[in-house]
């Protein structure tokens, strides 16, 4: 038991420390967090403080509610313990089971009440980064106290809450009818999430969020013209609101159902930089090409992910393929921020090139990949291009002699 508690407390202390410098930073920001935009930076600091401001009175009002359900009953307090992050009430009294499951989960019902009037208290806040932070702290609450706390106290003996709210053979039918409530409210706690009822858009200038504003307006009014709708679409993904974004693009699927350039997008917004290709990302870059996207760089995309979802699997003549018919997409394209992008796929399509010991193709590639990089001002990522190099001679198990293409360019 001290052991658990020594734990804790060492826990507490760090995030206290860590509270204190976002408290002293909305102190010091307090009137820029009051003012437009909702900056990502904004965003960021809403995270935070849903996790290390909210979580203390949280857990505060979580051991005040089980003291509160244990006096209700008739029952006492003999002992107590709050350290910021973690709390403990001891009960005592001769309880029924069902006040014993009542006592157990009064807690959680704090919490998802706490979430609640948060959330209610800021939803109407002039301020959007108010507004932000009342959803994010209704979300983590949500989380909290449906997900995290229910595991967290079958790992951890002393804490029995919610081992008394499921204690079927005590309470078959309260804890059957809490089983129920806590699925019925995790499926749709799951669905708002992923629709991105608890994102906003946030952008770095108050001229941006205007404009963002505007599509908002003209979608709501034009809700089936497609231009509008693709344009709020396009602002949310700028916005950083990819769940939102993604739901909206699939609704606008349901009936814009022919729709190439879509399809492409939504098969982008699958992905989103997410380690494997998902089958519904593939099915859509699938869908997109099928039905003739003509935008370049969204054809190029949706070539990348047919490539990268064969490179998974080993398909790597495929593999070459796919990102050559992604490269050939973005050959038409002149802008020059498209160059960090053709560099990304040359890269990619390098990997391939490897993995079938067509060495000096892979370091050809490559050696295109960091032209590109350099020539679009990403000195960066030329250098993990650069990296690539090493790898493949390592590979090759001999230096490899740049092409003579590469040695014109240099010149």
């Amino acid at each position: 038991m001290s052991a658990i508690f020594g734990l804790f407390n060492l826990l507490a202390l760090l995030y206290i420390f860590r509270g204190a410098q976002v408290v002293w930073r909305i102190i010091r920001e307090w009137q820029t967090l009051k003012q437009e935009p909702l900056s990502r930076e904004k965003k960021s600091l809403a995270e935070q403080a849903s996790f290390f401001l909210v979580v203390p009175p949280s857990v505060a009002l979580h051991e005040f509610c089980h003291a509160l359900a244990t006096w209700l009953v008739g029952g006492r307090i003999v002992d107590f313990g709050y350290g910021g992050f973690w709390g403990y009430v001891v009960p005592v009294g001769n309880f029924t089971p069902p006040q014993e499951w009542f006592i157990a989960i009064a807690g959680t019902i704090g919490n998802l009440l706490f979430g609640t009037a948060v959330y209610l208290l800021l939803r109407h806040h002039p301020a959007s980064s108010f507004r932000y932070f009342g959803l994010r702290a209704f979300r983590f609450q949500l989380y909290f106290a449906l997900v995290y706390y229910p595991i967290f106290t079958i790992f951890v003996p002393t804490i029995s809450d919610w081992r008394m709210i499921y204690n079927f053979s005590a309470t078959p039918i309260l804890s059957g009818l809490t089983l129920l409530a806590q699925i019925t409210i995790l499926y749709y706690f799951y669905r708002a999430d992923r629709r991105g009822w608890f994102e906003m858009a946030g952008f770095e200038t108050v001229t941006e969020q205007a404009q963002f504003a505007t599509l908002e307006q003209q979608a709501a009014q034009n809700p089936q013209e497609p231009h509008a709708v693709m344009s709020l679409i396009e602002g949310l993904r700028r916005g950083g609101a990819m769940h939102k974004a993604t739901a909206a693009l699939k609704r606008y699927l349901q009936t814009h159902p022919d729709d190439a350039e879509a399809y492409a997008l939504l098969a982008a917004f699958q992905m989103n930089n997410k380690e494997h290709v998902s089958n519904e990302s593939l099915a859509s870059a699938q869908k997109a090409l099928q039905l003739g996207v003509a935008n370049p760089r969204r054809r190029a995309t949706a070539y990348r992910i047919l490539g990268a979802y064969a490179l998974e699997r080993n398909q790597y003549e495929e593999a070459v393929k796919q990102f050559s018919e992604g490269i050939g997409a973005m050959t038409a394209v002149q802008e020059t921020e498209n160059q960090g992008y053709q560099a990304y796929l040359y890269h990619l399509r390098s990997q391939a090139y490897r993995r079938q010991n067509q060495y000096e193709l892979a370091y050809q590639d490559v050696q295109q990949a960091i032209q590109l990089a350099l020539a679009n001002g990403d000195e960066k990522q030329a250098a993990v291009y650069q990296q690539e190099l090493d790898i493949i001679e390592t590979h090759a198990g001999r230096p490899l002699i740049p092409s003579d293409a590469s040695v014109r360019n240099e010149k």
